[in-house]
């Protein structure tokens, strides 16, 4: 507290604070209360900044860069994060129970839950810990690479009986997502959130050469290329630039109608891998 400031305290659990706001706040960690409603999912939150940061999430928005790599992050802490655990080898969040030392707050949370006797069955690679052995045999799949479950159709294998659930409506066709504009389906719900930037119009990415727009970062530095000096490949119907060979033979295909790339369910043709994914 800083003297001379008018000093509030929550009637709940008598914790302090200088300004009205911050008790506000801080009274939703009692009441439950979430007025802060995403546009997209209409998931809530307590506070406006944490609805801020979730919305990135519907954007694809990565404002903070790492210095060292250039890997870009959603929220300010995992940037933090990412630069002590992988560039400086930090761990400056310790056990006061084992003295055992984690590089991110989340790490060393979830690991007082072994101490707390929450979760007592423990990963032997990562430390992680888990209240039933099921959940461990399945984690365990992520430092072993197992991939138990195979697709019947295609022969994709997944480490997850949930994935590939997931995966076979692919072949299935079932589209249960429904866009509440357009009244367009999808089968994942990932596809449909990403699609749902369309009306949003979350264009927030401007290209500083032609104005053209993005909603996703890497679609403007992509796009970018085509200004730089290092896109020598030219089409030779509209002379549109590219620096990447591979990229100009995918847009060769909108000039000869070219589609290589065929579902082997419908066997509807695509002229782009990525489309084929997407279907």
């Amino acid at each position: 507290m800083h003297p001379g400031l008018k000093q509030l305290s929550c009637n709940v659990c008598s914790k302090s604070f200088s300004w009205e706001n911050a008790l506000v706040n801080h009274m939703r960690t009692h009441t439950g209360e979430k007025p802060f409603s995403c546009s997209v999912c209409h998931k809530s939150f307590a506070q406006k900044s944490t609805l801020n940061d979730h919305q990135k999430t519907h954007t694809g928005e990565k404002p903070y860069s790492c210095s060292e790599c250039h890997r870009s992050f959603a929220r300010k802490y995992a940037l933090k994060e990412h630069v002590n655990q992988v560039h400086r080898g930090l761990k400056p969040f310790t056990c006061d129970v084992c003295l055992k030392h984690f590089s991110s707050k989340t790490s060393l949370t979830r690991h007082m839950e072994c101490h707390l006797g929450m979760k007592k069955i423990v990963c032997d690679v990562c430390s992680k810990c888990f209240s039933r052995s099921d959940t461990l045999t399945v984690h365990m799949r992520t430092h072993t690479g197992e991939k138990p479950f195979s697709c019947s159709v295609c022969h994709k294998s997944f480490s997850q009986t949930s994935s590939l659930d997931k995966h076979m409506k692919v072949h299935s066709g079932s589209k249960e997502f429904s866009c509440n504009v357009c009244s367009k389906h999808f089968s994942q719900k990932q596809s449909l959130t990403v699609h749902m930037n369309i009306h949003s119009r979350l264009n927030k990415f401007t290209c500083d050469v032609c104005s053209k727009c993005f909603f996703i970062k890497s679609s403007l530095e992509s796009h970018k290329k085509l200004h730089s000096a290092s896109a020598t490949f030219s089409c030779p119907h509209c002379s549109k630039c590219f620096s990447v060979k591979s990229d100009l033979t995918s847009h060769m295909r909108t000039h000869t109608r070219e589609k290589p790339f065929s579902c082997h369910v419908c066997q509807k043709s695509f002229p782009r891998k990525n489309a084929l994914d997407y279907h």
